[in-house]
């Protein structure tokens, strides 16, 4: 079994377990409720996008292309095109990749926001108050508008999507 199905499946499971911890976070009543939901909504995109990444580089060694440097989709497609080799899984994975309101491309529109510099500018410009405690308002563009539902769809599209075509690449 190649090391990439290993780690397709296993960031899956992380998935699963982030996403338990989130159903978790959403019924605390703690103080800390709002940052628990946020760390794991974070934690469930950056195991969805390694998962959606690991499945590249599976898909790449199941057709024995060198996926040492492999970082994205258009990465893999450069290596298809180099080895002149066709495959339903590129284009299935192309057509996804292409269509603006597929749920991959939200899913990646939402961990990249993950690494938007919003925040940060925020945290700079906190909230002056009497105390010594700043408040800082929660960026309306960030990952909190990521629901848990979304969360839960994506973790199902993405394991449907690498059980069918996992299935496909056993037929050949």
């Amino acid at each position: 079994m190649s090391v990439f199905v290993t780690r397709t499946s296993q960031k899956l499971n992380f998935v699963q377990l982030q996403l338990e911890q989130l159903a978790q976070a959403q019924v605390s009543t703690g103080w800390s409720r709002q940052a628990q939901v946020e760390c794991c909504q974070e934690s469930v995109l950056f195991h969805l996008a390694s998962a959606y990444g690991a499945f590249l580089c599976e898909i790449g060694d199941h057709y024995r292309l060198e996926v040492a440097q492999l970082q994205s989709f258009a990465d893999l497609d450069a290596l298809f095109e180099q080895a002149a080799v066709q495959s339903p899984e590129r284009t299935e994975l192309a057509s996804l990749e292409q269509d603006a309101a597929s749920w991959l491309r939200r899913l990646r529109a939402a961990y990249e926001a993950c690494w938007q510099p919003g925040a940060k500018a925020q945290a700079l410009n906190a909230v002056e108050s009497q105390s010594e405690i700043r408040l800082m308002p929660l960026s309306a563009d960030t990952v909190t508008q990521v629901t848990p539902q979304q969360c839960q769809l994506w973790q199902r599209e993405l394991a449907q999507l690498v059980e069918r075509l996992r299935a496909g690449m056993q037929e050949w």
